[in-house]
């Protein structure tokens, strides 16, 4: 079985007319029917009953059409990758992070990604968010950003730390404090993303033996603040989330432990594929901007914590 009889299948099933699929494959219709014949032998089934001037597939013969447009499928998608990875300067780079707050500081450089590959698009997969390992490993995106670098599969970039503070208003109970233990947190109601507990590395580190009295879970970054800002929790955010809110005194930081609590985020691609060179000069840019911008907005939060 060959390729060509993948297609005449195909267009046989679609055109239900041996002329007119002949006419379409560009042959003779005593050509098709001996392709047509040379499938049905190979496979030994029926695929095809007469009736009239239409060709109908039987029963198995849309079991085969089924795997026959799958492949096809699989090869057309062969053949873009392929397409994308010669051409060095123009494809998509697909990204989505474990952060939900991680956008403003990605978006920050793509005016000047698009400067150096004007031809490349990026698509943010913001339904990938809390799925992002996931979602690498079966090929959906590119670039994966990640709090951890523990995926024997995927090979990381270290792209920039960062430190987790506990945010509260001006008048909360801790708001003097310069630093506070996780146990001191289980009195208060913790504000938090929208996922289950188990699913925040946050939660997993801090609360392990201590709960919160209440927990309430908001789908966006604006909305948790806004709630602290009122008095009705607290929440645990990076510094440069917090800069702003800190800056307009609507917010207080507090350390996590006297050493703070620090993380190190990473971009991931799958080991072992084949990525077109703007793939990587994509993450290069991205760790470039980043370390351009990040050091000054924490230099700035811990001189407002020392005012």
């Amino acid at each position: 079985m060959e390729l060509r009889h993948l297609k005449m299948l195909l267009e046989v099933s679609e055109s239900k007319n041996l002329t007119r699929a002949a006419e379409r494959l560009y042959l003779t219709q005593s050509a098709l029917s001996i392709q047509l014949k040379q499938l049905e032998t190979f496979l030994d089934l029926q695929l095809f009953v007469r009736k009239g001037k239409l060709m109908l597939l039987t029963k198995k013969g849309e079991v085969v059409l089924q795997h026959c447009k799958r492949i096809l499928s699989q090869l057309d998608q062969m053949m873009e990758e392929v397409k994308t990875l010669n051409d060095k300067e123009a494809g998509l780079v697909s990204i989505s992070t474990e952060c939900y707050t991680s956008y403003p500081w990605l978006s920050a450089f793509l005016k000047e990604f698009r400067a150096q590959y004007p031809r490349v698009e990026v698509e943010l997969n913001t339904a990938a968010t809390r799925f992002a390992l996931k979602s690498l490993l079966e090929n959906e995106i590119d670039v994966g950003i990640f709090d951890n670098d523990k995926s024997a599969k995927v090979e990381y970039t270290p792209l920039f730390s960062d430190e987790l503070f506990v945010l509260v208003a001006p008048d909360h109970r801790l708001a003097s404090q310069k630093w506070v233990a996780s146990g001191k947190l289980k009195d208060d109601s913790y504000i938090m993303y929208q996922l289950p507990e188990e699913e925040s590395s946050i939660y997993r580190t801090l609360f392990k033996s201590t709960r919160p009295k209440n927990i309430h879970k908001l789908a966006l970054t604006e909305g948790i603040l806004e709630m602290v800002k009122a008095g009705l929790g607290f929440t645990i955010q990076p510094n440069w989330i917090a800069y702003e809110y800190i800056k307009a005194g609507t917010l207080v930081p507090i350390r996590i432990t006297k050493k703070g609590m620090r993380r190190t985020w990473y971009a991931g691609v799958l080991k072992g594929k084949v990525h077109p060179p703007y793939i990587t000069d994509f993450i290069k840019a991205l760790k470039r901007s980043i370390k351009q911008s990040e050091p000054v907005q924490y230099i700035n939060l811990i001189k407002c914590m020392a005012s």
